[in-house]
Formats: C-alpha cells, structure tokens, sequence
C-alpha cells in the first residue's frame, strides 16, 4: 500500500477515534489520495465496474454491472453526508479509467447545477432536471430499454432525490417501480440517493432496494428506523466523504476519494 494511502488511512483512523469520543467531526475536505492517486493504484480493474469508494484496507470497493444480483442501489444519508459527491465519483471516475467499459450514465436531479463542474463527455449523455416534462420521458424511454434491453452497454441512472417522484405524476412512478424491480437484469442500473428524513416517509420506494449505502445519520431514531440491524455507528461516520453498506453479514465502512483533482 502507498505511503500516502497509509498515513491517510491512519488519520481517518484517528478522527473516527475523536468521533467516538464525542467530538463531532467538521464539513469539508480532508485529506485522503486524490482520485486519479486511486484509480492509479487500481490493477486489472474489471471492465464495466462502478468504483464506489476506497474501504479501510486501501481495497476499491466495487459494484460489478454485468451481476444483476445486488439490485438497485439506494444511497442515504443527513443533509451534507455525500450524497451527490457519491454518485459524482461513479460517473467521474468510470470517465478516468483506462479499462475498457461502454457504460454510459444519466442524471435525474432537482439541481441540475450540482453537475456542472461534472467533465465526462464521453459517459454523461444528459442531466434531466425533475422538475421539467422530459423527465418524466426519460423515464419512459429507460423503462423501454429494460423491456429491450443493449446488452452491449451498461446504462447508470444516477438519480439525486428519490423523493422527487412524487412530484412526476403517476406514469413516472409506474416507470420508475418497473425500472427499480427488472433495471440490473436488462443492464440499467439505479443509484438513487435520498434524505434520511425524507425517507422515512418513502417505506414502500425504500421496499425496492436490498443494497442500502449509508452517510451520516446524526439522529439515532432515524438511523434505527432505515437500518435496526445493529453495528453501523451511522451517527460516527465522518460527512461529506465517509459511507457504509452490509457485506457479508457484516459493516463494511469506506471513503470517497478526493474529486478536486
């Protein structure tokens, strides 16, 4: 492992400590490898793969999208945890690496000026603000593929807001519902993100997914109520750049590589 991974990895060690303590963590950047320092440091990365993040061992974290069997991924967390830089890093980092993939991504957010600064021209086929019609026909046009599906190219709705549907009308729910319940299976692949609060209010969207990506919930009801199984100390998680999911019957924390550079 990289020196600059070790000392990263062993000052994220010492602020979850400070954490855990009692000591809430500050926003902002922290010091971690930039991600082009990551994806350098990955080999034989497997051709259509979203990197998720960088786990405690310095080992990528991946999903691969050619196994329908993880499902839809839900990303949640408190206002500030992440969210957006989460699905940030699957597009912008497929956009770097040199395997070869034909995975392409499109974006259905509430702020479409959040992916802006996002440079991926050859992966980004579009950003559909929710608030506009042509979301609710994009939709139509992905449930559509899953129905015939392009098995030669993955296809990654990142959508920023779950709660955002119910404001689309009952056509883009119905598209949605469909999409969440066959996408992996026909290579269109869900990753949606949604306020912690916001989706205890969302039980039967929140049915949908079996993976479930945690940020910060500072609020220890809310942290029971969208994960009771114990053990995943949501509340020390550092915001901003820190997540975990359940693998292998147990948690399984991670980071985010550092998007500036």
């Amino acid at each position: 492992m990289p020196d600059k991974y070790q000392a990263a990895l062993a000052l994220r060690a010492y602020r979850e400590v400070q954490i855990e303590m009692g000591l809430d963590p500050l926003p902002g950047k922290t010091f971690f490898p930039e991600l082009s320092e990551t994806l350098d440091g990955l080999i034989d990365m497997p051709a259509d793969a979203l990197l998720f993040g960088v786990a405690g061992d310095g080992l990528p974290l991946l999903l691969h999208l050619r196994d329908p069997r993880p499902g839809p991924v839900l990303v949640t967390g408190e206002r500030g945890c992440g969210k957006t830089d989460f699905l940030k890093l699957l597009l912008i980092a497929t956009q770097r690496l040199s395997a070869p993939s034909e995975t392409r991504f499109v974006v259905l957010t509430a702020y479409p000026a959040d992916f802006d600064n996002v440079c991926a021209p050859e992966r980004l086929l579009g950003v559909w603000p929710t608030y506009e019609a042509n979301s609710v026909d994009l939709l139509y046009q992905l449930a559509c593929q899953v129905q015939n599906p392009d098995e030669s190219q993955p296809l990654v709705l990142l959508f920023d807001g779950l709660d955002a549907i119910l404001q689309m009308g009952p056509a883009a729910r119905d598209d949605l519902a469909y999409i969440l319940s066959n996408g992996p299976r026909a290579l269109v692949w869900p990753v949606v993100t949604v306020n912690s609060e916001l989706g205890l209010r969302l039980p039967d969207w929140l049915a949908y997914f079996r993976t479930r990506i945690y940020g910060r919930i500072s609020n220890p009801h809310t942290a029971e109520a969208l994960t009771p199984i114990p053990g995943a100390a949501l509340n020390s998680l550092f915001p901003g750049s820190q997540f975990c999911l359940r693998q292998h019957s147990k948690w399984l924390k991670f980071w985010l590589p550092n998007l500036s550079a």
